[in-house]
């Protein structure tokens, strides 16, 4: 068991690799299984080259970061960066996925996903069925030597990293708002009540509003406001339909309250827009000409 043990780290170290061939290159990956609770350290003494990822899908699973041991349960996500002289091991029957990688894109999409690049990375989370699932289909590409290896592997591993940080950005608060605003643009020219907005991402009133400007950088009416106001500047330019049309299309039913709204916004009256930009346009496609 010990040689095997060994020979398996020496074939993990020996794929230490740091290439800018590709944006992204998945220099070795594996599913690992703990029979005996053997640690396993960086074979080249001045760590490897490429990052190394490691995902615990049973058991428990120990590293030592800082000179400080993490008992880290499945779910887990540990990323060790280039040149740190990792330790780890697990206890009896824990398993895990893991791929070591490199590119000269590895670097930027690590941060793109707000992944730190100097220092060891540990994220525990619920255990994702989603990022076990990818990383059995990278290992098994990786040992069958599928067609256009390469390619799949590093949509693969990007994939994953992306997953991860989604849930991460979900946990510390981020939301979508994928109904709310899917409900706001079919539905601008209708009334529509913040409650029911909030009612549909399964918010409070007071901390959709909050989420929502905090994501937007604007209110959920502000965001109202401005996509009436474009509909509204975009049939005055393509269409020669009746300002008070426009404006109950815009969903503004009063017109008098429309043009009150749309000068106070837009700077002039829905009439002066539409005649001064409609000229413009004839004087700019003239002089093109």
């Amino acid at each position: 068991m010990n040689k095997l043990v060994f020979r398996n780290i020496k074939i993990l170290n020996t794929n230490s690799i740091k290439s800018d061939e590709h944006p992204l290159i998945v220099n070795y990956t594996c599913n690992c299984f703990a029979g005996e609770p053997y640690a396993y350290d960086t074979y080249n003494c001045v760590g490897r080259d490429d990052y190394f990822i490691i995902y615990v899908t049973e058991g428990i699973f120990n590293t030592k970061i800082n000179n400080t041991v993490l008992n880290l349960e499945k779910g887990t996500i540990v990323l060790f960066p280039p040149k740190y002289k990792y330790h780890y091991w697990g206890e009896v029957n824990s398993k895990y996925l893991c791929a070591h990688f490199t590119g000269s894109h590895a670097e930027k999409i690590l941060k793109d996903l707000d992944f730190p690049i100097d220092e060891p990375y540990v994220l525990e989370n619920e255990f994702s069925p989603k990022i076990k699932s990818l990383f059995d289909k990278m290992v098994e590409q990786f040992m069958t030597k599928a067609p256009l290896l390469h390619y799949s592997l590093a949509c693969l591993l990007e994939e994953i990293l992306l997953t991860i940080a989604i849930g991460k950005m979900k946990n510390n608060g981020y939301r979508t708002f994928k109904e709310s605003i899917k409900y706001i643009h079919a539905m601008y020219a209708e009334k529509i009540q913040i409650p029911f907005l909030a009612k549909l991402e399964g918010l409070s009133n007071s901390r959709y509003i909050t989420l929502f400007t905090k994501e937007f950088e604007k209110t959920p009416s502000e965001y109202i406001l401005e996509l009436r106001l474009g509909k509204a500047c975009e049939l005055l330019l393509t269409t020669d339909m009746s300002i008070q049309l426009i404006g109950a299309s815009s969903g503004y039913k009063d017109p008098y309250f429309f043009s009150k709204i749309f000068k106070k916004h837009m700077g002039v009256s829905p009439q002066k827009y539409r005649k001064s930009n409609k000229q413009n346009a004839f004087i700019w496609s003239h002089t093109a000409n």
